[in-house]
């Protein structure tokens, strides 16, 4: 008979949450008509490109593999890295969030405003110290270590613009909540933030992992010995 009564009361309880939760959603519609969508305000920079000729190459070495360890990649041991690209990008989210009574005493939190940054700074270009100007491999250093910031500036400006629309779709995706007069509105509107913020987070992620493969690509063992023979053929032929 007990396990009758808990039965019939588990039954209850999710009979209580589905009618609880049809009646919010009936809230969050009324609230969804009322509201227009956030602004969107994104913003972004390249940052201003450094370049550091006074690095050796143990340097070069030693954060060249704390970088593909980053990857979760070791470094292969024949790889002697004369040049490094280094360079932070930085997400930062802002939002502004509103509060509007809807029936029956409820209460809407939404965002209002959605200011978003997405872009690198501290764009730096090393190049050994033993390299000098002019030879060969200097400037094929110096022409790879462009190329991966090339890479980051090109998947910048392709991420930018889908970024922006997935922005205008949050309220769809995210949405508002509904509140009644006994809950703490500013721990609901921390929630709702933090929501959203994590949502544009894990998109941002993707993007990332994306562009460290173009970049691993640039620096795969293929590609290294390809570079390799390109100063030792012009060196041959100089010599004949």
């Amino acid at each position: 008979m007990r396990k009758v009564f808990f039965t019939l009361i588990f039954n209850l309880f999710l009979i209580n949450n589905c009618w609880a939760d049809a009646k919010l959603a009936r809230y969050e519609e009324e609230c969804l008509s009322i509201i227009n969508k956030p602004i969107i305000n994104l913003k972004s920079s390249y940052g201003r490109l450094r370049y550091d000729f006074g690095r050796s190459n143990d340097f070069l070495y030693i954060e060249t593999a704390k970088k593909f360890n980053e990857y979760g990649i070791e470094m292969f041991k024949e790889f002697k890295p004369m040049g490094l690209t280094k360079i932070k990008d930085a997400l930062e989210v802002d939002m502004e969030i509103a509060k509007i009574s809807v029936s029956h005493g409820y209460q809407c939190i939404y965002p209002e405003k959605i200011n978003i940054f997405l872009g690198y700074y501290l764009p730096t270009i090393y190049i050994s110290n033993e390299l000098k100007k002019g030879t060969c491999l200097y400037d094929l250093t110096l022409r790879h270590e462009q190329t991966h910031m090339q890479i980051y500036v090109e998947a910048l400006d392709y991420f930018l613009p889908k970024l922006n629309e997935m922005s205008k779709t949050l309220l769809d995706k995210k949405g508002v909540k509904i509140i009644d007069a006994d809950s703490d509105a500013e721990l609901q509107a921390k929630m709702l933030n933090n929501d959203y913020v994590l949502f544009i987070e894990e998109f941002v992620n993707k993007w990332r992992k994306e562009v460290e493969k173009e970049q691993l690509k640039l620096d795969s063992v293929e590609n290294y010995i390809i570079e390799s023979k390109i100063c030792a053929e012009i060196n041959d032929k100089s010599e004949e």
